[in-house]
């Protein structure tokens, strides 16, 4: 890093800050209201004081000093978007630093000198310009290595690092913010928001005018406090998950408490490729999506540094929630022990009293917690891994408790109630015929006392398509710690119990075993061998067993079907162990580890076999873990961590939407009539539903044609079986494209798709269990996943015109190496076509319309390409159409002489939902039509 040069910027800008009348010992107000709207420095309503000061300890940033100040989140602006509304008032009580101008390639170089992990940045030519192309992860792990370099202790920590084929950061598994750490770390939203507001002026910045589209130095632009380019140059970073804003206040506010599916981030400050006007301080994100591995060459960030005493995050029902559970077993590290990674950990945060759970799935591991005003124990996975059964009341406490079921995502969805007085301890039961119920019973207290005992009973209740059906008594006594299957050859039914008894009803005959010692956290295996788990008070008969003595939860203990002691685990030295499970695997179980405090510290799994344990999360109170796997019948002959798993955590953008759609093509090859493929364009531009045949949107963020072409050839033409038109889209400005970008590269790592091109594609037969495989991993019950069901594919979004000054995001004029890219994509889909004359479908090649403003320009679209080059290349392809009576050149945009209006448009080539409505319907009326 050139020290002296970035000394030297940091001290002009405070001497300008000090001719200018804002010099850094001043005090900058910033009002608690502002129209956030304007493009101008916000006007001021109750000012607050706050400090903006020179950081003598560490250099290039200014010291924050909000002294209680609160700033504005979002905005009640009918224009803004759905995640950018309402406006949340945010309150400050701490000081922080901010660094006066965005990272760049010079800071890069000091912080790559102690992370081999972070590559050598070729695009980085010259020192004084921002870092770009880097991911939110790339960023925390600079943020570390900076840190490092400046000799303080790391903010964020995680488990494993996960790299692209190009170098980038793409997932960091486990990843865990630990606020109050006194380190470098990317600023948090409403921590840029307060520095920004005390002199927003997006007029004087790098934008769209005048930046060429090309970043730009920094610190040409400083504004009156000091800061530079916080307005335009590139895109900034932070350190928030995008989540929901509420009309509420909070104090100290650090995003959502974890990633949405699309793990998005929130941006800031606009960009090089914006227009000012349309730079606010309230904008929360970018023209396409955000994720933390997306990269682009307009984006980067700004360091932040400094602790944030009592971090709070807003949960989706609006609370705010401290710090989470730390997860500390990776995929990998499950795997291992369990032999797959479709596994979840479901537990109770006895902190708040909440419902959180950790999916191992596709190496995405974090802990996510159900907010919400039930009280939650003993939560139960259901056997599918789809819901999870829990109730109100505990074990060994007499007293009437509910009884609940939801589905085990992040909203704790499709939330049912067990219609009874008393149910306590749910067991989710699968007889012989494959019908799933639950076991429950009536009262969850002390069975020491026979008499007490039997006059409560256990139950059974079948639960199917989300609802419960008629409970049944199926013991006297409350046996809590499970059921037996059905399946023996000798018949034998069993039930348990603990707390405080070891009770066993084996064939209805009631006995108590380890000699009527105390016992809890009873748990009968279902792996058929019947043996019992549970913990003792240092028993006579546990003592003798394990060979010492021990005191109170000190040993885990296992006994045969006969009640024989068969082993002993020892807790880790200066802990003992607590809520103790079978795991859903032989010889796994899951435990709480309690320190000598009496704190719930961490879950843990044990092998009973080699009495091994692996911590899985950390917290301040965690209770009742329940461990689940997916059965490995399921899976049949094929992989099951490989077959049908459309995503991984590397690339994150589109993906899901994508898994989702394999699925609804597996489930609906057969009926098919018209698919379309393509970019987001097509996603969010075709309506299946306006169709009179049955159709299907194949289309997804980063498709293009090499994408389109890979799944033609590889699942359309050889499944779909009643194909009569497909929809191929036609955009030259992403057709210099190469095959690494984007969705194709998802192709080439993705297991599912790797998995499928091992198979040839299932070219000769589509096995039965890779169906059911194909569901299991993808369902429909996922929150996000369910828009795209109903609409076959279609992502609606609303109607907020074409926008402004078109946005050009890359230069018209194509390199050599483009040039021979975009012909090679040209010569591509002619062969296509070329070789699907006989193949008893139509092919229809869709340009869909662009901002009707990009005519002023000389580019196509949004991506480039010159118009000139854009007319000969649909030119062509209009030949082609008179030339192969099966293919057919629609063209909507007509270089922006269409009649799709701002109603019709998302923004500058997207269309709106309305827009997707009259393109369908006008396709489908000339379909209709055409011979």
């Amino acid at each position: 890093m050139n020290n002296v040069r970035f000394g030297f910027i940091s001290l002009c800008m405070l001497l300008t800050a000090l001719f200018c009348g804002a010099c850094s010992n001043s005090v900058s107000e910033i009002g608690e209201e502002r129209d956030n709207s304007s493009s101008a420095a916000p006007a001021e309503d109750t000012p607050v004081q706050v400090k903006i000061v020179a950081d003598s300890a560490h250099e290039g940033m200014l010291r924050v000093q909000p002294m209680g100040a609160s700033i504005f989140l979002g905005s009640d602006d009918e224009r803004a978007k759905a995640s950018e509304k309402p406006r949340m008032k945010v309150i400050l009580d701490y000081d922080f630093s901010l660094g006066v101008h965005e990272f760049s390639c010079a800071d890069y170089e000091l912080a790559s000198q102690m992370d081999d992990g972070l590559l050598a940045d070729l695009e980085c030519v010259a020192g004084n310009v921002p870092k770009v192309n880097v991911s939110y992860y790339d960023a925390v792990l600079i943020a570390n290595a900076y840190g490092k370099a400046k000799g303080f202790d790391t903010a964020y920590t995680y488990l494993n690092r996960l790299f692209d084929q190009n170098g980038k950061c793409a997932y960091l598994e486990g990843l865990t913010f630990h606020p109050e750490v006194e380190g470098f770390r990317l600023p948090t939203e409403a921590e840029w928001v307060l520095a920004a507001t005390a002199a927003w002026n997006p007029e004087q910045s790098w934008n769209a005018a005048n930046s060429g589209i090309v970043r730009r130095e920094i610190c040409d632009f400083v504004d009156s406090v000091g800061f530079c380019d916080l307005a335009g140059n590139v895109l900034e970073l932070t350190n928030d998950w995008l989540g929901n804003l509420r009309d509420t206040a909070v104090t100290n506010y650090a995003g959502a408490p974890v990633g949405n599916s699309l793990l998005e981030k929130v941006v800031k400050g606009g960009s090089i490729i914006q227009p000012a006007s349309d730079m606010t301080l309230y904008s929360r994100g970018d023209v396409y999506t955000v994720s933390a591995s997306t990269t682009t060459g307009y984006m980067g960030f700004r360091l932040a540094f400094g602790a944030i005493p009592h971090a709070s995050w807003v949960a989706s029902n609006g609370s705010a929630v401290g710090d989470l559970p730390v997860v500390k077993a990776s995929s990998a590290d499950i795997r291992q022990k369990v032999g797959t990674t479709r596994v979840k950990l479901a537990f109770r945060n006895n902190q708040t009293g909440n419902l959180a759970f950790v999916d191992y799935k596709d190496g995405r591991v974090n802990v996510v917690e159900i907010f919400d005003t039930l009280p939650v124990f003993h939560p139960e996975i259901s056997p599918d891994g789809m819901k999870v059964a829990f109730c109100t009341g505990i074990e060994g406490v007499s007293g009437k408790s509910a009884l609940y079921v939801r589905n085990l995502d992040a909203d704790g969805s499709g939330l049912v109630k067990l219609d009874v007085e008393s149910a306590a301890i749910p067991r989710w039961y699968v007889d012989a015929s494959g019908d799933t119920s639950i076991v429950y019973v009536d009262d969850a207290g002390d069975n020491s006392d026979d008499a007490a005992f039997f006059t409560k009973a256990t139950w059974s209740v079948p639960f199917s398509q989300g609802r419960f059906g008629k409970p049944k008594k199926i013991f006297s006594g409350a046996y809590h710690g499970g059921v037996s299957r059905e399946g023996h050859s000798d018949g034998i039914h069993r039930a348990v119990s603990g707390s405080k008894r070891l009770r066993v009803n084996v064939d209805g005959k009631d006995n108590v075993w380890l000699d009527g010692a105390q016992a809890c956290n009873a748990s009968l295996s279902g792996d058929g061998t019947d043996r019992t788990l549970f913990l003792d008070f240092g028993s006579a008969a546990g003592r003798n067993f394990a060979g010492k003595k021990y005191a109170t939860h000190e040993r885990l203990i296992v006994a045969d079907s006969s009640g024989k002691l068969v082993r002993a685990i020892p807790a880790p030295d200066g802990y003992t162990f607590d809520h103790s499970e079978w795991a859903d695997r032989e010889d796994l179980a899951v435990v709480t580890i309690v320190n000598s405090a009496g704190a719930h510290r961490k879950i843990a799994l044990v092998d009973v076999g080699d009495s091994s344990i692996v911590d899985l999360v950390e917290g301040e109170e965690l209770w009742h873990p329940c461990l689940w796997a997916m059965s490995k019948s399921v899976a049949g002959n094929l992989e099951l961590d490989s077959a049908g798993v459309y995503r991984d955590a590397v690339y994150q953008e589109g993906e899901k939407a994508m898994s989702v759609k394999m699925r609804m093509f597996w489930d609906n090859k057969d009926s098919f009539e018209l698919i379309a493929l393509g970019s987001s364009r097509t996603e969010r531009g075709v309506d299946p539903l306006q169709f009179s045949m049955p159709s299907f949107n194949f289309g997804s963020v980063g498709g293009d044609l090499w994408a389109e072409l890979y799944m033609v050839n590889n699942y359309i033409l050889p499944h779909a079986k009643n194909l009569k038109y497909l929809v191929i889209e036609i955009s030259p400005d992403l057709m210099s494209n190469s095959r690494s970008a984007r969705m194709f590269t998802l192709f080439e790592q993705a297991p599912g798709y790797i998995y499928d091109r091992n198979h040839q594609f299932w070219k000769d037969s589509v096995p039965a269990e890779f169906i059911r495989i194909v569901d299991e991993n993808n369902r429909y019950t996922v929150e996000d996943s369910l828009e795209y069901v109903n609409t076959l594919g279609l992502l609606k979004l609303e109607s907020l015109g074409w926008g402004g000054e078109p946005q050009v995001m890359r230069d018209t004029i194509l390199s050599q190496m483009d040039e021979k890219i975009y012909k090679k994509v040209v010569d591509s889909l002619t062969t296509f076509i070329d070789t699907t004359q006989n193949k008893g479908f139509k092919v229809i090649g869709l340009v869909y319309p662009q901002s009707p403003q990009y005519a002023s320009t000389g580019s196509f679209g949004r991506h480039g390409t010159q118009r000139s080059l854009a007319k000969q290349t649909l030119d062509y392809f209009d030949s082609l159409s008179r030339e192969y009576p099966h293919f057919i050149l629609v063209d909507e945009n007509k270089f922006g002489a269409h009649d799709y209006t701002d109603s019709m448009a998302y923004d500058f080539d997207h269309l709106s939902a309305l827009g997707a409505e009259r393109l369908s319907a006008r396709l489908d009326s000339l379909l209709k039509n055409s011979p």
